[in-house]
């Protein structure tokens, strides 16, 4: 089998080093699909099911309810997978701020890089009109859980670059930054069940890691992670492996 990768854009940086990697070819129609060829969709919920043949890498409604995170929220509910308390109840948040917790609102549950969030940390605060709100977990550690079929395929941790980093919106932005490593176990299995649960066949799990009560809990899964050389190689030789034995 060969490679044919859909980016969710076309100037995905990340699609464009798999296909390399792959000795694939992106493709923009569905319909240009041939029959030696496995689809691998990078990120795009938006195809249409019916243009797939059985040959394919995460369906696009895996990746939807991926992207849309009060969606994923409620399918790692209804699968028992650690993730935040949230909730759409202004009067919860205000028992929650009363309590001392901090809270997230999110204008968008599709937002990325940290975008249409607004940090609660007050009782006074005011509380925004927003999409859904979650609860920070106050974790110590975040890690990010690349997963291909089951198995993890690479591990990063979320490193500050500055002295005084934002410990509630770890992201590029803020200036974290992704060092390869190793992660405790429990981390390693939230990551696992986080991707499975949503349908998937690989992603990238977001995994906040409590020292003290050895919890993990996942935030987000990406379906079209940025990923640097090493990473991209290790989802390489995954879907090598895999289309050899298909």
């Amino acid at each position: 089998m060969k490679a044919a990768i859909y980016p969710y854009k076309a100037t995905s940086e990340g699609a464009k080093f798999l296909a390399e990697h792959l000795n694939g070819r992106l493709i923009q129609d569905t319909d240009d699909l041939r029959r030696d060829e496995i689809l691998i969709n990078w990120g795009a919920g938006y195809l249409g099911i019916r243009t797939w043949n059985r040959n394919w890498l995460n369906k696009p409604s895996a990746i939807c309810r991926a992207v849309n995170k009060l969606q994923a929220f409620e399918f790692f509910e209804r699968t028992g997978v650690p993730h935040p308390l949230y909730t759409h109840s202004i009067s919860t948040v205000q028992s929650w701020l009363h309590n001392g917790k901090k809270i997230l609102a999110r204008q968008t549950a599709s937002g990325m890089m940290g975008a249409g969030i607004s940090v609660l940390t007050r009782p006074t605060d005011n509380i925004p009109s927003a999409e859904f709100y979650s609860c920070h977990v106050q974790h110590d550690d975040e890690y990010r859980i690349h997963v291909f079929r089951g198995r993890i395929i690479n591990i990063a941790m979320k490193t500050a670059q500055v002295s005084n980093p934002n410990l509630l919106v770890r992201n590029w932005g803020n200036e974290w930054k992704f060092r390869n490593t190793d992660a405790p176990n429990i981390v390693k299995q939230v990551g696992i069940d986080a991707i499975r649960s949503l349908g998937l066949d690989f992603g990238a799990a977001d995994i906040g890691y409590c020292h003290d009560r050895n919890r993990a809990y996942v935030f987000e899964v990406n379906s079209a992670p940025g990923t640097g050389h090493y990473t991209i190689t290790r989802y390489a030789e995954a879907m090598t492996n895999y289309m050899e034995h298909l």
